[in-house]
């Protein structure tokens, strides 16, 4: 089995961190890997990303051909459409909503999003937001890197081990707060997952989810359903509009008030 992942970012936004999680996890699960790295400019906010090839056999080659990612996660909107070439048919999208902007023709961000929620497969979270409601702004990439992990060859508690083991020299309130960013994360990717089946279109669940107030556990039964219902519904596509207009996090209960 074979798994390519693209990991996407600007300089500063832990991109190398996350892949240095993945890496060590692998290792540990018993995974053949390979990893390459591009830094751009990575002090002044130019782009980074990392190559990470997972195999049950040894990997020859650590470039990602085009066509053959099963997953692209990205800490900037744009850059994540950077490597879309790559992504597989069947591949999907993790990224923060939030723009990083750091170039002067960078787009206007409503013909970003247009495009960017028009990708088949997307999981869009606001990294910036739940990380910061977490307790660290800097975890946007832990967020980032828990609504990936559901799709991603490895056990869970694998890749929480090496968020413990990375954070660990930065104390006891760094490690809760980004394994915090990381749950959140994670409960977003379970929430776009079961709108998904429940049939509502892609576009609409990635404007919800990239501004709804995630808790670090699983979205529970009641408020996915309350959600797929809304979302289906005649007046699915306004209310999804409207929440992503939202000015801040959009609390996940606020759907009862709605359907009630």
């Amino acid at each position: 089995m074979n798994f390519d992942l693209v990991l996407a970012g600007v300089g500063g936004q832990g991109v190398l961190s996350i892949a240095w999680v993945l890496d060590h996890a692998a290792h540990a699960a018993g995974w053949q890997l390979k990893q390459s790295e591009v830094h751009g400019m990575a002090q002044r906010g130019g782009a980074v990303s990392a190559f990470v090839r997972l195999s049950d056999a040894p990997v020859a080659s650590d470039l990602i051909a085009a066509g053959s990612a099963a997953l692209i996660a990205s800490v900037e909107p744009l850059e994540a459409l950077r490597y879309t070439g790559l992504l597989r048919t069947d591949g999907t999208v993790v990224t923060d909503v939030t723009p990083m902007v750091n170039i002067d023709n960078y787009p206007e961000h409503a013909a970003l999003y247009e495009v960017l929620f028009s990708v088949p497969n997307i999981v869009a979270v606001d990294a910036t937001r739940l990380a910061h409601a977490a307790g660290t702004m800097k975890a946007q990439n832990t967020v980032v890197l828990g609504a990936a992990a559901p799709l991603l060859p490895l056990p869970i508690s694998a890749i929480e081990a090496q968020l413990q083991a990375l954070f660990e020299p930065k104390g006891e309130r760094i490690v809760q707060a980004n394994l915090r960013a990381f749950r959140k994360g994670n409960a977003a990717c379970g929430f776009v997952q079961a709108l998904r089946a429940a049939g509502v279109p892609t576009a609409r669940v990635a404007r919800v989810s990239a501004r709804l107030a995630f808790a670090p556990h699983p979205v529970d039964d009641e408020l996915l359903a309350a959600w797929a219902d809304r979302l289906l519904g005649p007046h699915g596509e306004a209310t999804a509009a409207q929440v992503f207009a939202a000015p801040r996090l959009v609390p996940l209960d606020a759907v009862l008030a709605v359907t009630a």
